[in-house]
C-alpha cells in the first residue's frame, strides 16, 4: 500500500487565494451599505470562496491510500474505488501560459457512481496515474486521444502497458 497526500506548501497558494477572496468579499458586505443586487453578488462570491477554502482543507487532510486492489481517499468524505470496477479514466492538462508551460494535470476516475479527482500536486501523482492506467487497460476502457497524449507527456506509455 502506498499513501499519497498534498504537501502543505503545494496548497499554500490555494489557501492564500481563499483568504484573499473571503476578505475582499466579506469586507464590503459588512462595512458598506450595498445595493441589494450587489450585496447578493458579494454573498454568492463569499460562498464560492468559502467552498474553495473548504475543498482545499479537505485535500490537505484527506490523504489517498493506493493498493493493488484499488484507491481510496480518507477523511470526512471518503471514497473507495476498486480497480476491477473502474469505468472511466480521464487525464487533463491545464496550462497557465500560452506556451503550455507551468500548468498542472488533473486525473478523474470513476467506478459506477463513485468518483475520485486529484491533481498533479499530490505526492506520487505519476505512480497513481500509471496504476490507474494499468487498471483501465485491464478493463479494456477506451482512453480519449487527449488522455493518451497527456499520459505520454507524463511518461506513461500505454502501448507498453498493453503488452504486459
Amino acid at each position: 500500500m502506498t499513501r499519497h497526500r498534498y504537501p502543505t506548501a503545494a496548497l499554500a497558494g490555494d489557501y492564500g487565494r481563499a483568504v484573499a477572496g473571503i476578505s475582499l468579499t466579506t469586507a464590503p458586505l459588512f462595512l458598506v451599505a450595498l445595493n441589494p443586487y450587489v450585496a447578493v453578488l458579494f454573498a454568492v462570491l463569499l460562498v464560492l470562496f468559502l467552498t474553495f477554502a473548504w475543498r482545499t482543507l479537505l485535500r490537505q487532510f484527506g490523504p489517498l491510500a493506493m493498493t493493488d486492489d484499488g484507491i481510496a481517499s480518507r477523511g470526512p468524505f471518503a471514497v473507495e474505488l476498486s480497480w476491477s470496477a473502474l469505468d472511466e479514466l480521464k487525464l487533463a492538462y491545464f496550462a497557465t501560459r500560452r506556451d503550455g508551460g507551468g500548468g498542472w494535470m488533473h486525473l478523474a476516475l470513476r467506478a459506477g457512481r463513485k468518483r475520485l479527482r486529484l491533481d498533479s500536486r499530490i505526492e506520487g501523482f505519476a505512480a497513481v496515474v500509471e496504476r490507474a492506467t494499468r487498471a483501465a487497460i485491464a478493463r479494456h476502457l477506451t482512453l480519449s486521444v487527449t488522455t493518451t497524449a497527456n499520459l505520454a507527456a507524463l511518461g506513461v506509455r500505454v502501448a507498453e502497458l498493453e503488452r504486459r
